[in-house]
């Protein structure tokens, strides 16, 4: 969080400015018009002689207001053009609290224009554009000899990596966002900042109901609510007796299947008046080779418990969605996308691996892959089944195991701000809590169709 010195400064909440540009479908300003003006003396000279540049502010064509600065790292400088944003700010004294308004430049708000130089050679590197209420989504253009290559970056992911672009690098210094939306209307993956806020009502109306209800969930091993409501052991499918003091209480005793199981039948009830059996939910959906280490070890341990249960659950509300019985394998339930082709690290760009049969996605693309799913599949949430290696203590070979699981809801705010809420096992977590808290796991996803009409048991 940045520090604004502002004394007795508290709390801070982002507020964007009430104008707009009018210019870009997108609704964000637009600094074209500056930078031309500004070209020649912050673009074109050499370090040197940009460090004498004062920081200054300047109004485009429909007076909004941008400030063109200078910043520096080790190895690159860049030049900012950034549109003005207020911050609503709670200012603490002792006659109690007064709220006002602060201005900012953030380099990655909605409208921000960057431009990276080599701090070395003074070679232009790259072009930025920010048009997202996501600060993680941007385009940027490097040059090419003659032309320019595009890249369509999501939380660190390319959705389009290197695209050639017919024009020149200084092209990029002048050019609108409507005019870059335009020339690479077909090469880059625009309809991924195609969000529409009020589509995410069946996702939000969950979450509100599910939060409403953890106070009521208490974590139980082996432990879930078969389709009449009964306590029950999902190993055997036999009932459990539970606290006599829970049960006054309306306390729910589950563990992360049967808590995953409750928030589906939250679904299917209002539908066909019952919840999901059992049985079909622990039917096997992977046949691992018998000569294998996983073929042994499923003779006696249960290897792809919550991979099985996500999926069966996941057909059985599509089944009930459609009226019709299906089983797994005839859904379509897994989410077996890929949108990245490589991602950005310490190490440079490397490539993703992508989706993995049996497997699903390593969770630390999981961010960016959500959000690709929030844009494009806003209807649906996602069950997920976490698979871990465990390292045997005497030595043995590894295996994996799928033993967890949760379920993910992205959503996007009135001002298009990705969102994402995860619950587990009767908890709700962040998506960034969430992905620390199973460091190179990986994560299989199904989707299930969200609704307005979700009455848990």
């Amino acid at each position: 969080m940045k520090v604004f010195r502002i004394p007795f400064i508290l709390a801070l909440s982002l507020l964007p400015l009430p104008i707009f540009a009018e210019n870009n479908r997108f609704g964000v300003p637009d600094s074209a018009d500056i930078r031309k003006s500004i070209s020649d003396s912050w673009f074109e000279q050499s370090l040197d002689v940009v460090r004498h540049n004062r920081t200054e502010l300047r109004s485009n064509s429909v007076g909004q207001l941008f400030q063109v600065r200078l910043e520096e790292t080790r190895d690159v400088f860049s030049v900012i053009v950034a549109p003005e944003t207020e911050l609503s700010v709670d200012l603490y004294t002792k006659e109690g609290v007064e709220r006002r308004q602060v201005s900012e430049y953030p380099a990655d708000a909605a409208g921000s224009w960057i431009l990276l130089r080599d701090s070395s050679s003074g070679k232009p590197l790259k072009v930025r554009y920010y048009f997202a209420g996501d600060s993680s989504v941007y385009v940027q253009f490097s040059p090419s000899g003659n032309k320019s290559l595009a890249d369509y970056v999501i939380d660190g992911s390319f959705a389009a990596k290197g695209v050639p672009v017919g024009v020149s690098f200084d092209y990029f210094y002048t050019a609108s966002l409507q005019s870059v939306l335009s020339l690479t209307e077909k090469s880059l993956p625009w309809h991924y900042a195609d969000i529409h806020p009020e589509q995410y009502h069946g996702n939000l109306v969950m979450v509100a109901q599910i939060e409403k209800n953890l106070s009521r969930i208490k974590p139980a091993k082996d432990a879930c609510y078969n389709e009449f409501g009964k306590p029950i052991y999902i190993s055997t499918g036999k009932e459990r007796e539970v606290d006599v003091e829970d049960a006054q209480k309306n306390i729910l005793t589950m563990n992360h299947s049967g808590f995953l199981k409750w928030i589906v039948d939250g679904t299917i009830t209002p539908l066909t008046g019952g919840s999901t059996y059992r049985d079909p939910l622990l039917r096997p959906t992977v046949q691992p080779s018998p000569l294998g280490i996983a073929g042994i070890k499923s003779q006696t341990e249960s290897l792809y418990h919550s991979l099985d249960w996500t999926r069966n659950l996941a057909a059985a509300r599509l089944s009930v969605q459609a009226r019709r019985n299906y089983l797994y394998e005839d859904t379509g339930v897994d989410v077996k996308i890929e949108p990245f082709s490589a991602e950005v690290t310490e190490k440079g760009i490397t490539s993703v691996a992508g989706y993995i049969k049996n497997s699903g996605y390593e969770i630390k693309y999981l961010k960016p892959l959500l959000y690709v799913l929030g844009v494009t599949e806003p209807d649906y949430y996602y069950l997920a089944a976490i698979r871990r290696t465990v390292h045997p203590a005497d030595g043995s070979p590894e295996f994996k195991v799928f033993d967890s699981s949760a379920a993910i809801f992205p959503y996007f705010d009135k001002n298009g701000q990705f969102g994402c809420t995860v619950f587990e096992n009767g908890q709700e977590l962040t998506l960034a809590q969430f992905v620390k808290k199973y460091p190179d796991c990986f994560v299989h996803l199904t989707r299930v169709l969200s609704t307005d009409r979700f009455s848990p048991l």
